[in-house]
């Protein structure tokens, strides 16, 4: 089961690599969907946390949709 997040300021491949290898180095299982604006992790809250964290630090918000 995955958690998935919309990312709707995602808006090109730089970011999407860059969001992907920020999870990557933070050991989160991820998916990041650059065409749909979607970023989906395992599920677990330990993972939210930290995806939402990285998240936000990078200036994108998210909203969990699934």
């Amino acid at each position: 089961m995955m958690r998935v997040f919309s990312v709707p300021e995602l808006c090109c491949p730089d970011c999407a690599k860059k969001i992907d290898a920020a999870l990557e180095d933070a050991g989160v299982n991820h998916e990041v969907d650059f065409e749909g604006k979607k970023v989906s992790i395992c599920d677990c809250d330990h993972c939210q946390e930290v995806t939402l964290d990285i998240l936000k630090e990078m200036g994108f918000e998210a909203e969990r949709i699934s």
